[in-house]
């Protein structure tokens, strides 16, 4: 399974999330991290995409994690995120009735 993390700042508090960025608390070892992506984002300042991946059985636990990974970011001025749980193709075949 994989969960996707948006962030989004400012680019005035720029230096603010890299320094707690570096601070952060590693993530359990069954959680693979992918990123983060970033991107300079128009007006909306910085655009962060990171990509998290673990075992079905380990879901619970792994959100867990990640929610308490962006906790750390908690403060900053403009500082945004949002996380999606998706499935790969197999198992969404699957919730629409093809196996």
């Amino acid at each position: 399974m994989i969960t996707i993390g948006t962030a989004k700042w400012t680019t005035e508090s720029a230096r603010e999330v890299g320094k707690r960025f570096i601070e952060l608390t590693p993530l359990p070892d069954f959680i693979r991290m992918e990123g983060p992506y970033t991107y300079p984002d128009g007006n909306d300042g910085i655009t962060s995409i990171t990509i998290f991946k673990y075992d079905k059985s380990n879901c619970g636990e792994a959100n867990g994690a990640i929610g308490n990974l962006y906790i750390g970011f908690y403060g900053v001025p403009g500082f945004r995120y949002s996380l999606k749980l998706a499935a790969g193709s197999k198992a969404t075949m699957k919730m629409m009735g093809f196996e």
